[in-house]
């Protein structure tokens, strides 16, 4: 079996519309139950689960306060439909149905894809497919 060169880190960040950010914050804290680790004016870093940061970056700004002379320049976000095809991230809950059901009823725009699991696009953006904690996901791992 050959030893992979690299893998998944857990940080990750997204430049998204500031008008956006209620919406964002609502989703992620109080439908998904992640903290939210820190707010800045352009930027907010949430906790979802021990290990793993996500980042939204909202508009322009330097970001210098919390990462040390690191630049965020959201000015140029994707567009809704360019987020569709961008990338797509994995929830994963232990209740699948009833997340799906609160997931559906926050608003979010749900895609049509040939999957039994759901896809949505989130506030933000960003697209994920929900699936279960112990479920078995092999097929997606392009085994043979």
């Amino acid at each position: 079996m050959m030893v992979p060169k690299v893998i998944f880190g857990n940080h990750s960040a997204l430049r998204v519309c500031r008008t956006e950010r209620d919406r964002i914050r609502q989703f992620y804290r109080d439908v998904l139950g992640c903290e939210l680790a820190r707010e800045l004016d352009d930027k907010d870093d949430f906790r979802m689960g021990g290990g793993f940061h996500i980042s939204f970056l909202y508009g322009s700004g330097d970001g210098q306060e919390a990462d040390k002379g690191v630049t965020y320049a959201a000015e140029h976000a994707l567009s809704d439909d360019d987020f569709l095809k961008a990338i797509f991230l994995e929830l994963k809950a232990e209740d699948v149905e009833e997340m799906r059901q609160e997931i559906v009823d926050f608003g979010v725009k749900v895609l049509e894809v040939p999957d039994p699991h759901l896809y949505f696009q989130a506030p933000g953006g960003q697209v994920f497919r929900l699936v279960g904690t112990t479920e078995d996901l092999s097929m997606y791992e392009g085994h043979r």
